[in-house]
């Protein structure tokens, strides 16, 4: 875990009884916050950091189309201006962002990883007045490589965001515990509108918007998520002909639990 310099925290410490404020000086976790992580409703892929920007509840990661989780956090500084042009002084409690600090849990608190960085980027300047700067950073709360040991259920992600002003202090942001919950076929939809009325058989089969000019232009039509398989559901027309979990539900492991590995 990252923390401030001894030589800047003495510099803090003598700032804040120069000020009577200790206590409120005794951690720099208020300077940098993460509000939350942002939702990318349908067809709208990009992020906007602001005060009303929509956040999850939790997120959700589905194994069948999905290897990893990655996170548009909302990251807040609170670090006041300390410029001025009347004196020639830059300022220096913009930070640039370097990436956050993981910790996977389950729900009952034991560690389902060991604590890892995630690299990410990002810039955020300095607060004016009472009203915080906001920013946007992406980072990797599952990667990979735990993303394929887990199994369903529901994760807590345990995240700091990390970096460095302008005037080289290192800032660490406060703790946010965001839940995700893992499953393996659950983000695909089989609407009625999509079913193939002339397959064969009485089960469900999703249209293949290939062979389909109609189903090809509903799923042009559709609302689609940023990416398959995390957080936001799809039609089974988004993926019946790349996947075996969006052709039918009786291949899918959500709906059918004998189609479970």
């Amino acid at each position: 875990m990252r923390r401030l310099p001894f030589k800047t925290l003495l510099a803090l410490g003598a700032a804040c009884l120069s000020a009577g404020a200790l206590p409120s000086c005794a951690t720099n976790d208020s300077m940098m916050f993460i509000t939350g992580v942002y939702f990318r409703k349908f067809g709208a892929c990009t992020a906007k950091a602001d005060l009303d920007a929509p956040i999850l509840a939790k997120g959700r990661l589905d194994l069948a189309f999905a290897s990893e989780y990655r996170a548009a956090l909302i990251v807040g500084n609170q670090i006041t201006q300390r410029g001025s042009r009347e004196r020639l002084r830059t300022e220096t409690s913009r930070v640039a962002l370097k990436g956050a600090e993981v910790q996977l849990e389950n729900l009952k608190g034991e560690s389902l990883a060991k604590p890892f960085s995630s690299t990410g980027t990002g810039f955020v300047d300095a607060s004016e007045g009472t009203d915080p700067s906001l920013t946007i950073m992406f980072a990797n709360l599952i990667p990979a490589s735990v993303a394929s040991k887990l199994k369903v259920g529901t994760v807590v992600a345990k995240v700091r965001v990390f970096g460095t002003t302008l005037g080289g202090e290192d800032v660490e942001s406060g703790e946010l515990a965001f839940p995700i919950d893992v499953c393996r076929g659950c983000l695909v939809a089989f609407p009625s509108s999509a079913r193939d009325l002339t397959a064969d058989g009485t089960d469900y089969q999703c249209k293949l918007a290939s062979d389909d000019m109609a189903a090809a232009s509903a799923a042009a039509d559709a609302d689609q998520p940023c990416d398959l398989g995390i957080d936001i559901q799809a039609p089974c027309t988004a993926c019946s002909g790349l996947y075996p979990e969006c052709q039918s539900p009786t291949h899918n492991c959500f709906y059918t639990a004998a189609a479970c590995p």
